[in-house]
């Protein structure tokens, strides 16, 4: 076959044939957004990504939140493996960011590498990573058990 005869020839391709079915019963995953990370906080001691892949905890928060994407909203709090806590916490090292609207329902991801967390809000089925927290100093309550 002659390559002119290859550039005469008309190849058209149907666009959107396949018939989309809507399935009533499909699971909202929870996603993760990465866009208001603050790495200045806690003032005495900030958390930056560096820190925790130096430290070697990195890789665990990138497992936690690759489980945590095979779940939806509802499964991972009634799970308890997000903790959804409301308002910003009064007692924290931590300031609330400016550029964060006041009214989100702010939360922890637990279990990473121990009893490290980050912590951030929830708004639908995203959360929202906003401090890394690998000494527990977002939401401080007394010590239990001790």
């Amino acid at each position: 076959m002659s390559k002119n005869r290859d550039r005469n020839k008309s190849y058209s391709r149907q666009v959107n044939t396949r018939e989309e079915k809507k399935i009533s019963s499909i699971r909202e995953l929870l996603t993760f957004n990465f866009k208001d990370v603050d790495e200045t906080q806690p003032k005495k001691s900030p958390q930056t990504f560096k820190l925790w892949d130096g430290e070697n905890i990195l890789a665990s928060l990138l497992e936690r939140i690759k489980d945590l994407s095979k779940l939806t909203r509802d499964e991972a709090i009634n799970q308890q493996q997000i903790k959804i806590y409301g308002d910003f916490p009064v007692k924290t090292d931590f300031a609330h960011p400016s550029y964060i609207d006041k009214h989100v329902a702010w939360g922890v991801i637990e279990g990473i590498d121990g009893k490290k967390r980050v912590a951030g809000y929830i708004v639908e089925n995203t959360f929202y990573i906003v401090f890394l927290d690998k000494e527990h100093q977002f939401w401080l309550s007394k010590k239990k058990h001790t």
